[in-house]
């Protein structure tokens, strides 16, 4: 018999160490079954048995434990497109489009006037008519 216990608290130490390798192997298990995943078949045949009511109460449990929990909160995604990034996009394409008709009016035209070829952009685009509206609609607030 002392024989047996003497070898018993080794053979514990060594299932001990086999488990605590087990465990670190079993990582993934354990997250799975943290964020709500059945490690095993038991937990999924239970989930199978439950009433569409019981299941509803299950997962808002379960969704109320990972609220509360820090680790498993997500980060805020920041989108990729905001309104300020494509303001200034429409705003760089209006700047070189306009600076790429003036540039190829430079190049083509033998008496290239600035002001004249500006004057008559702002027309065909409408900004000079918004302007002059603008303008009118001011003198007949004050007039």
């Amino acid at each position: 018999m002392a024989k047996k216990d003497a070898a018993t608290p080794e053979k514990a130490k060594e299932e001990k160490k086999k488990d605590d390798k087990k465990e670190k192997g079993k990582k993934g298990k354990k997250d799975a079954a943290a964020a709500g995943a059945p490690a095993d078949g038991q937990a999924a045949t239970s989930l199978a048995n439950m009433s569409p009511e019981q299941m509803t109460a299950a997962q808002i449990e379960q969704a109320l434990k990972e609220s509360t929990d820090p680790e498993s909160r997500l980060k805020r995604l920041r989108s990729p497109i905001n309104v300020r990034s494509c303001l200034l996009n429409i705003l760089i394409l209006i700047v070189m489009t306009l600076g790429i008709v003036i540039l190829w009016c430079f190049l083509a035209v033998d008496k290239f006037n600035f002001g004249t070829v500006f004057s008559d952009m702002m027309s065909k685009f409408g900004i000079s008519q918004a302007f002059e509206g603008f303008w009118n609609w001011l003198t007949g607030l004050f007039s």
